[in-house]
């Protein structure tokens, strides 16, 4: 959402147009959806984490300011939902031990679109595995495409510590590739 076409549909939200947020719904919704999918790891979570941003997005078009950045705005309501969602699931222990068996027993579901090739499915799970920190920050930027500027925005750190931690998150999702390309050529599959 950049450009005229951007800048037009902010204007229409500010003034009220329910057409306009239809309009950005359908515009952003597959990759907001991608990206609470891939911080969450659950399909379920992600869907709902996505009605609570609509819903919150909604009640807030009126806080908009005229420089806004539709996407990004919309995954910094997203990525303060997920913490907070974070935060509740970790008062629950019991929670967490279900949750680390089960991942013990079965890499997280990537979305159905990455399923049609092997290749999109061994980055899910590498994905996957990166600590959430890298995690976000090369979602944000190699898969979303938004800027570093941008991704820092939603991250609320500084462009230094977003570069630092797209850096690092690129060499382990390389180091893991690695190792699973080294798995496969000797026959063993995860």
């Amino acid at each position: 959402m950049t450009g005229e076409d951007g800048q037009e549909l902010l204007g229409r939200l500010r003034r009220g147009d329910k057409a306009a947020l239809h309009a950005l719904y359908c515009a952003c919704q597959p990759r907001l959806f991608s990206y609470l999918l891939r911080l969450s790891g659950r399909r379920e979570v992600a869907q709902d984490l996505c009605s609570e941003v609509w819903c919150r997005a909604a009640a807030r078009l009126d806080t908009l300011r005229p420089d806004s950045r539709l996407l990004p705005w919309l995954f910094v309501i997203g990525r303060n939902l997920f913490f907070s969602h974070c935060r509740w699931r970790s008062r629950d222990v019991h929670y967490l031990n279900e949750l680390r068996l089960a991942a013990a027993d079965s890499p997280p579901t990537p979305p159905d679109e990455a399923l049609r090739t092997e290749r999109k499915a061994a980055l899910e799970v590498a994905l996957a595995r990166l600590p959430g920190v890298y995690r976000e920050a090369v979602v944000l930027v190699a898969v979303e495409g938004l800027t570093r500027e941008e991704a820092a925005a939603v991250a609320g750190i500084r462009v230094t510590a977003l570069r630092q931690r797209l850096s690092r998150g690129l060499k382990a999702l390389k180091e893991i590739l690695a190792e699973k390309g080294s798995l496969d050529q000797r026959g063993n599959h995860e």
